[in-house]
């Protein structure tokens, strides 16, 4: 038998592949159903398989979503891959921090971009280097990594190119083949910030040196046939419907976190032990006295008696914790000392609850005090939180390089605190924490109803009182802070209703 060399004009062409009215008018090929269109793919008789400069090959599951049995129109196509971190960066190409120029503008990439894509500045730029360490925290097996699934889009500009080679056509709306991928960039509809990360690990050296390219493995949606209509549209859609997810929840789920780590070491021995709202139990509400704050709260009590408030959660890391624990259940300790006695539940008969007596019921008061805490031990916690902002050595592990940090800054350090952590408990245990006396609502406001402040009458005695605001802002809580740590704050022990 005599072999003829294939020849371009004897290969069949892309355009002759008949086009499937069910994905879009997707070129699609039955491998498992169709011999003819199986022997020719076996004999690598079609013109896409010999275009390897213009194709990524790639083992995918082929969906419709959407309303099926709907409008065609409306239906989505889209694939589902799973590419190792080398694989994911070469056929996303669109590092969303660092947009590509290649084939830009032709694709209609650039206005969907300006219209759905951040730019990488201030926070976003943080956040990226933050999952970017959480990334490189996976390849050091520190921690299971949880990698979302990144939703992109392929422009309608390359679709005619695009061919999908079905294995298994069992379910029609998932077929599972081969998609011949045009090498052209995917925008992100949904985890601009992941990818961004994950661009910046691909190229870091401790990616390299560690094998991370093909040691990190990922889930990628790519929607097929897109354009700048249904860029904008798909990103409303994923971020403008329904609700944000019970933060309370997610922060009680995230058992990895060091934060979490700090604060279940913390609240051992203390009243807040038990008495967290986790958003499946009941809140802290002013009628609610099971919990005496919530999940979210508590997190930011934390980080303002620890670090001053200055970082995010995910700023921390396992080997600040050790540094910071006993500080943090000091100061709930100081708080249990204070007010557990106050934090009454049940309520007793013909009382009213807690957060309707007391200001520090309230997670504004609590978060002020917390900053009060901060400064009483600057001292001690000043050096840490220096050392969090410093880089770190890396030629020592992560425990020895921050370790050494410390060490260096406490060295240096010379800030004392002007109210000791004696004496802040002392003022704490001195003053009156009563919602409706005159120096709380000078500093909260009260409640007004038609321009003149609300009042409530006491179960306990009838009488009526003043209520007050219970505003969780920056500005109060700050307040709070300042006149505790204030030559004035003997003001707060007076006990004069407003």
């Amino acid at each position: 038998m005599i072999h003829i060399p294939r020849t371009k004009a004897t290969l069949i062409s892309t355009d002759s592949i008949s086009k499937d009215s069910a994905f879009g008018g997707l070129h699609i090929l039955k491998y498992q159903s169709n011999p003819k269109e199986k022997a020719e793919i076996d004999n690598l008789n079609y013109e896409f398989q010999h275009q390897t400069a213009d194709y990524t090959p790639l083992r995918a599951t082929l969906c419709r979503k959407g309303a099926i049995g709907g409008k065609d129109a409306n239906v989505r196509v889209v694939a589902v891959v799973h590419p190792s971190l080398k694989l994911f960066t070469d056929i996303v190409k669109y590092d969303p921090s660092h947009p590509p120029a290649e084939d830009y503008d032709m694709l209609n990439m650039k206005s969907a971009h300006e219209k759905t894509q951040s730019d990488f500045k201030g926070q976003k730029a943080a956040n990226k280097e933050l999952f970017k360490a959480y990334v490189l925290e996976g390849i050091d097996d520190a921690r299971r990594l949880y990698l979302p699934t990144i939703s992109g889009w392929q422009s309608v500009a390359v679709f005619p190119k695009t061919v999908f080679v079905a294995f298994d056509e069992e379910d029609p709306n998932a077929l599972y083949g081969q998609l011949y991928l045009p090498k052209s960039p995917i925008m992100q509809a949904d985890g601009q910030t992941q990818t961004a990360a994950l661009f910046a690990v691909a190229h870091s050296a401790d990616a390299v040196t560690k094998g991370a390219l093909d040691k990190v493995t990922l889930t990628l949606e790519i929607e097929l046939n897109v354009d700048e209509q249904k860029a904008g549209q798909s990103f409303a859609d994923r971020n403008g419907r329904g609700s944000k997810k019970n933060r309370n929840l997610v922060i009680g789920l995230n058992t990895s976190s060091p934060l979490s780590d700090l604060r279940v070491k913390a609240i051992g021995g203390t009243v807040f032990d038990g008495r967290i709202a986790n958003g499946r139990t009941p809140g802290a509400t002013k009628t609610a006295t099971m919990n005496i704050v919530d999940l979210s709260a508590l997190e930011q009590m934390l980080l303002n008696a620890t670090v001053g408030g200055r970082f995010k959660p995910e700023v921390l890391r396992n080997f600040h914790i050790p540094h910071l624990i006993k500080y943090a259940n000091e100061f709930l300790k100081l708080l249990h000392k204070c007010f557990a006695d106050y934090w009454a539940d049940p309520t007793p008969r013909k009382q009213d609850t807690y957060r309707q007596l007391y200001v520090h019921g309230w997670p504004f008061a609590l978060k002020g005090i917390a900053l009060a805490y901060y400064e009483s031990r600057i001292d001690k916690l000043g050096p840490i939180v220096a050392a969090i902002n410093s880089p770190l050595d890396a030629s020592l592990t992560n425990d020895e390089a921050f370790k050494k940090q410390v060490e260096t800054q406490s060295a240096v350090w010379d800030k004392t605190p002007n109210v000791t952590f004696e004496e802040l408990s002392d003022r704490l245990s001195k003053i009156d924490w009563l919602r409706y006396r005159k120096h709380w609502i000078e500093i909260t406001g009260a409640k007004k109803k038609d321009g003149k402040k609300k009042t409530f009458k006491l179960k306990s005695t009838g009488e009526e009182k003043v209520e007050a605001q219970a505003q969780n802002t920056a500005a109060i809580i700050n307040a709070v802070k300042g006149k505790i740590l204030s030559d004035t704050w003997d003001e707060l022990t007076k006990d004069v209703d407003a």
